[in-house]
């Protein structure tokens, strides 16, 4: 005689199964419980280790941005486009130079 999830289930009545999901349930929760206070004072001995709280562990977006500096050119045509004259050069004002534009015209006076 096999005892099997499935032959249990077949072999229950209703009354069975719905006592058999209660306690499943409640099963559960308890489950939930201790893997929760597990995670938890996981999270508090990482913390301490770091040197924080559990608090600013989840309150942490990563390392601070580099501010992208201040714009030194900006594009006539639209205004809302401007370069800080790091890194690569953007399309508009490299289509304009290659054109035959001063790139100096472009700078934003200070």
């Amino acid at each position: 005689m096999s005892n099997s999830i499935e032959d249990i289930i077949k072999s229950s009545t209703i009354e069975q199964l719905q006592a058999l999901i209660s306690r499943a349930e409640d099963e559960i929760e308890y489950k939930k419980v201790d893997e929760i206070e597990t995670t938890r004072n996981e999270w508090i001995a990482k913390a301490s280790q770091l040197g924080m709280n559990p608090e600013d562990i989840l309150q942490y977006t990563g390392r601070k941005r580099k501010s992208t500096g201040k714009p030194k050119y900006r594009n006539p045509a639209n205004p809302e486009q401007t370069w800080t004259g790091h890194g690569k050069k953007p399309g508009w004002l490299k289509q304009a130079v290659e054109n035959g534009a001063n790139q100096e015209s472009f700078r934003i006076p200070e």
